[in-house]
Order: structure tokens, then sequence, then C-alpha cells
């Protein structure tokens, strides 16, 4: 096998592992769905990308049978690859892989999609390690961006991604990532999936500590609670990781917000059992819990003094995945269904708790930010459309 042959099969293992779900791998794979297009086009979120290596989706638009071509110029060897180089017309969103920049140079590789005599051309740039973050932060290395079900769209230069990994039966599985605001010293949401078998079994910990990807100045230092009467409050509950090392991990200060009693200890309380009850129906229940920070006044202190501003608000964006469709609307929506929930740091009674619910295409509107984006190389647009569009009863 000559030395280009043998990139190209790392980078086609490196995607087919950072694509895969490692909950329930048994959901459709995206073929293109039948939306009509009115023109031929490709795109990608994040272009160009530091010299790191890692994946994300290439979103082709097609008006009949296409065909993508990766044209690498000079450069000796492939170091990018697409998990699709040819299909039918629709929309998909094609996983697209790249290996290590270990020169100090950008390159490109000019990626052409052919539909007929027609044909686009993107060119997709890799910065070399010289270039600059325009917005450097000092010790932060993020992990490359995987294609979970779970996880928003991760596209913005002044955030940071991370991921932490824990055991089960001898395997190595997500347990939770979170998308870090290094300025504010706290993550906008924090991603996992839930289900019985997640949980495991044992106790709360309270293993108070500080996230070991993180730099202490800009995560929360919380062995003790923040100064000001604000709880600390998890994100990923406790209570929804058990087991031993992963429970831990849940009482990082990247896992951690200044929350309100009022809201915390109740209504927020009761929720995080509801989401639990929900999963245990679900094959898998997908979940996003973050904070809102967007017109915060307010700051909390902790334990070194730092200011971190307190949230606004908080919401969860729930995707449930039943295999048998069986579960509301999942049987017409290719096994899934959502809801999103936005509170206002207040006071809720429990009987409150559903009428702060909403679509998740309502909740991204609020927000700003894309739920399960990567739904819909899954479901093809119809179907994903209809999923965060809906609003569906069995939720309750």
């Amino acid at each position: 096998m000559n030395s280009k042959s043998f990139i190209l099969a790392a980078l086609v293992a490196v995607f087919a592992c950072a694509s895969c779900e490692l909950i329930n791998p048994q959901t459709p794979e995206d073929n293109g769905s039948s939306v009509t297009v009115a023109e031929n086009a490709i795109s990608l979120t994040n272009n160009p990308v530091s010299y790191q290596e890692g994946t994300q989706f290439l979103l082709v638009e097609a008006t009949g049978e296409w065909t993508l071509t990766l044209d690498f110029g000079e450069a000796e060897e492939a170091w990018l690859s697409v998990s699709a180089e040819a299909g039918r017309a629709g929309t998909r969103k094609i996983v697209m892989a790249w290996a290590k920049n270990e020169t100090e140079e950008p390159r490109t590789c000019h990626i052409t999609l052919t539909v007929g005599t027609d044909s686009k051309v993107l060119d997709f740039v890799q910065n070399g390690k010289s270039a600059v973050n325009p917005r450097p932060v000092d010790g932060l290395n993020p992990d490359p961006v995987p294609c979970w079900l779970e996880l928003p769209a991760t596209n913005d230069p002044d955030l940071y991604f991370f991921t932490h990994d824990m055991t089960i039966s001898g395997k190595t599985m997500r347990n939770y990532s979170f998308y870090l605001d290094p300025r504010a010293c706290l993550a906008i949401w924090v991603a996992y999936p839930l289900n019985p078998s997640l949980y495991g079994t044992g106790s709360r910990t309270d293993a108070w500590a500080l996230d070991p990807k993180v730099p202490r100045d800009y995560q929360p230092v919380l062995f003790s609670g923040f100064k000001g009467g604000y709880d600390r409050g998890h994100q990923l509950p406790s209570a929804d990781r058990l087991r031993a090392g992963a429970n831990e991990q849940t009482f990082y200060g990247t896992n951690m917000t200044p929350q309100r009693a009022a809201l915390n200890q109740r209504a927020w309380a009761t929720f995080e059992g509801m989401v639990r009850t929900w999963s245990s129906s679900f094959d898998t229940l997908y979940v996003v819990t973050g904070c809102d920070l967007k017109g915060a006044t307010q700051v909390a202190y902790d334990n070194d003094g730092k200011s971190i501003p307190v949230p606004v608000g908080y919401f969860k964006a729930l995707l449930g995945f039943k295999k048998s469709g069986t579960l509301g609307n999942t049987a017409k929506q290719g096994g899934y269904t959502a809801i999103g929930f936005y509170f206002n740091h207040e006071a809720y009674s429990d009987s409150e708790i559903m009428d702060q619910s909403m679509t998740i295409d309502e909740l991204e509107s609020l927000l700003d930010i894309d739920f399960f984006p990567n739904l819909e190389a899954k479901l093809g647009a119809d179907l994903y459309n209809k999923v965060e569009s809906t609003t569906d009863s069995w939720w309750k």
C-alpha cells in the first residue's frame, strides 16, 4: 500500500469512528432526502479549520445524481476523505475527516461537486501550526468534535469543546461533553446520552474538583460553594451518573453554574427526575442542558474570587430515540421525538414545569443555538424538520 492509500485508509477509520453512535448504533443511514433542490451547492460550517485533525459535515445539495472529487493540488499525500463520493438528488450531509497538518503552512483541498454538466467548487483550508487564533486563550486545547447525536452545533470561535469518557463493563464510552466560554468560566451547555444502563449504581460522591482538561483560570473553583448564596448547580445531574468515576466527573467545576436554590432545589430538581423517568422509556434520550448568559448583569464569586456571571435562564433540549416506534410520534418520525424547555432563573412550582415546554425550533430561535444538527444526516431533511418543529403530546 502506498503512502497516499495508507493515509486515506486511516482517514476512513477516523470518520467512521467519529460518526458512529456508541448508544443505539442501529439508526438509519442517510441516503439523501426527497426535498426538491433548486440549485446545486456544497457548503461547510467551519472553514478554515485549525491544524489539528478533525471532522465535520459537508452539506451536499443536488438537483440530480452527483459525484464529489478531491483535488489536493501539489500535495504529495491525500490528507482529507469523505464518507460518500456519489449520491442521488436531494440534500445530504457527508462526513468529512482530515489529518493533522504537521507543517507551518496552510493547505487547501479543492472539493468539486459535479451534477451532470454543472460543477461547484469549494476550497477547504486547513491552517498550519503557525496560524494564530484571532482570539487565543492560553492553555486551552479543545477536543475534536465527533458526530454524536446529542451535540449542538459547535461553530462559535470564542467557545471550546471538550468531552469526558467513562468506563462501563470494561468499555470506554462518552460520559458528557461541554461547550466552554472561558471568559465567563462557564459551560454554555453540557450534552450527554441518557438511559438506565448509563445511570449505573452507586451514590453521590460530592467529589468537588477542578476539571483536568481546563486550566483553573477558566472554570469555577468550587471546593466550597459560591459566595453570594448561590447553589453549585449541576448541568449534568449527579443522579444521572452514579457509577464510580462517572459520578466524580459530574462534580467538576466545568459542570457547575451559580443557580438560585429556589429553582435548583425545587422545580429544577423535579424536572431532572422527570427527564430520568422519560429516558427509561426510550432506547436512548439525548440531552442538552445549558445556561443562558445573554443580558446577564449579576455575578457570583468562586473560591478564588473570580466573578462568574449568573445565568438569566436555563434550558434543556431532549431528543428521544425508540427503534420500535411505539412512543408518541416516533413511528412517524424515524424513531425520534423531541422537546425543548426554557426556564427563567426564578422559582417555579412543579405544576408549571410543562408550561415551559416548546418545540426544538422555538428553543433554537430563542437561544440562537442549533440543536441536534447531526440528526439530519440520519433522517433526511423532511423527517428532521418534522422532529424539530412538531409538538408531541407524549411528553407530560
